[in-house]
């Protein structure tokens, strides 16, 4: 039966059709069972258009299910809403139509598919720029103090107040490249799209050093787009498979919950003011010191500066522990997963 839908029908150019999937959910705590791991591993290997999006993808995200553990109740709305919608194959047509269009590149990509939550952006705008403000902040009150405390002759009100706009210009001056810098970081991270995309980036030139991804062999460019249902897909441009799935397999290594990684990205809070936040360094990259240096480095120049820490140290286990009780509440959280897509 499955042969049969998706063959295409030379006399039937509007066709669709529904393969069905028979699944026995266990409902509560200790579900969904075998039958719904197969279920997601079978939807893995096939791509469809998505119920809640104008998208075209692959995995169960798509069929608008949720997540485990189901309720007996959202078990029922699941099956109503599953013959619905195959009733519903006008719907179906028109939703593969829009999704079609919907694509600028017209192919099917692989990339990495994840949640606004799992990104650095946050990080990036709380952390980063907020540090690089209240620098620029701090240099101007100290400096414009400073021009104010200086032995100056004033001989009426007018010539204070022009002293006071002059030395308020050059603290300004002077404060504005840290200010400068603070604007085009946000430029580069205020939005989740734009802030996967500069991770992406620092990860390709990261990798072209250490050999996994060879520029010769052809070009490559870091693609970032914002899903219709509020996730964030990017995916590499250019080259083979094997490059594109170490690509792949190190952003999603970054963005998951601290596990057990030989170094750690990190930065602890300032004064309490500024949250702590910790990336592990990819497994390609963490094999030796050289290449997690150069990917604190390209992280630093992209996203925000953090420090390189070893964790086979007794300082770094520490930290990683802490690391990891501070990622615990993102393990309950949906993880990043590889995912083909319409583009």
């Amino acid at each position: 039966m499955r042969g049969r839908s998706i063959r295409v029908d030379p006399n039937h150019h509007g066709k669709t059709a529904n393969i069905w999937h028979l699944v026995c959910l266990e409902p509560g705590d200790f579900g969904p069972g075998e039958d719904y791991e197969l279920l997601v591993r079978r939807c893995s290997a096939f791509v469809g258009v998505s119920a809640t999006a104008s998208t075209i993808e692959n995995g169960t995200e798509r069929l608008g299910f949720g997540h485990p553990p189901f309720s007996r109740e959202q078990i029922c709305q699941i099956n109503s809403h599953t013959c619905n919608r195959a009733l519903d194959r006008a719907g179906l047509r028109q939703r593969w139509k829009e999704a079609l269009a919907s694509g600028t590149n017209k192919e099917m990509v692989e990339g990495l598919k994840t949640t606004e939550e799992a990104l650095p952006g946050g990080f990036v705008l709380t952390n980063t720029i907020a540090s690089l403000l209240v620098q620029a902040g701090f240099i101007f009150v100290i400096l414009f103090f400073e021009l104010l405390r200086r032995p100056i002759r004033v001989r009426s009100i007018p010539d204070f107040f022009t002293y006071v706009e002059i030395a308020a210009a050059i603290a300004a001056t002077v404060s504005l490249p840290w200010a400068l810098l603070a604007l085009w970081r946000f430029i580069r991270h205020g939005t989740p799209e734009r802030s996967i995309r500069q991770i992406g980036i620092a990860v390709l030139e990261s990798l072209e050093y250490e050999g996994s991804i060879d520029r010769r062999a052809g070009e490559f460019r870091v693609y970032s787009d914002r899903n219709d249902d509020g996730t964030v897909f990017c995916w590499v441009g250019g080259g083979a498979g094997k490059e594109q799935a170490a690509f792949l397999r190190a952003l999603r290594e970054i963005l998951r919950p601290i596990d057990n990684p030989r170094y750690l990205l990190a930065r602890s809070r300032i004064w309490r003011i500024f949250r702590e936040d910790y990336f592990a360094v990819p497994d390609l990259l963490a094999r030796k010191k050289e290449f997690a240096e150069v990917f604190a480095n390209k992280w630093r120049h992209r996203v925000g500066p953090m420090q390189l820490i070893y964790t086979r140290t007794p300082e770094g286990r520490k930290l990683l522990l802490r690391a990891r009780v501070h990622s615990l509440a993102a393990a309950f959280q949906k993880r990043s997963e590889h995912v083909s897509c319409w583009k």
